[in-house]
């Protein structure tokens, strides 16, 4: 990501996160708790922390809609892709590093 696409993402999350009522304490509070930790990890429990909240938000909205045309499930489904993609690639990289060959996951099967 750019600079500006940096920018642009900062200004976007933070005008959403006002409309949900996040204040600067709540962002204060949650940053103090990882700030101990250097910053990849900080990177990682941030990204852990988005997926598990987006797991458990897509399974209470799939319980809640009965809808055949939802743009939320459209987005969660589109957010759960995009979650489920990134853990694959992190799970690939620690096989990686640990083995320092490539493993055979389900999601790599069938592949040349």
């Amino acid at each position: 990501m750019g600079d500006a696409d940096v920018q642009s993402a900062l200004k976007l999350v933070s005008q959403a996160a006002g409309l949900y009522g996040v204040t600067e304490e709540d962002v204060r509070q949650w940053r103090a708790g990882i700030a101990e930790r250097p910053a990849w990890a900080q990177r990682a429990h941030v990204s852990g922390a988005i997926a598990q909240r987006l797991v458990v938000t897509a399974t209470e909205h799939r319980q809640d809609c009965d809808r055949e045309s939802c743009r939320t499930c459209d987005g969660l489904r589109e957010m759960l892709t995009i979650a489920l993609a990134g853990v694959r690639t992190v799970v690939d990289d620690q096989l990686s590093e640990t083995f320092r060959r490539p493993s055979v996951w389900p999601w790599r099967r069938g592949r040349s």
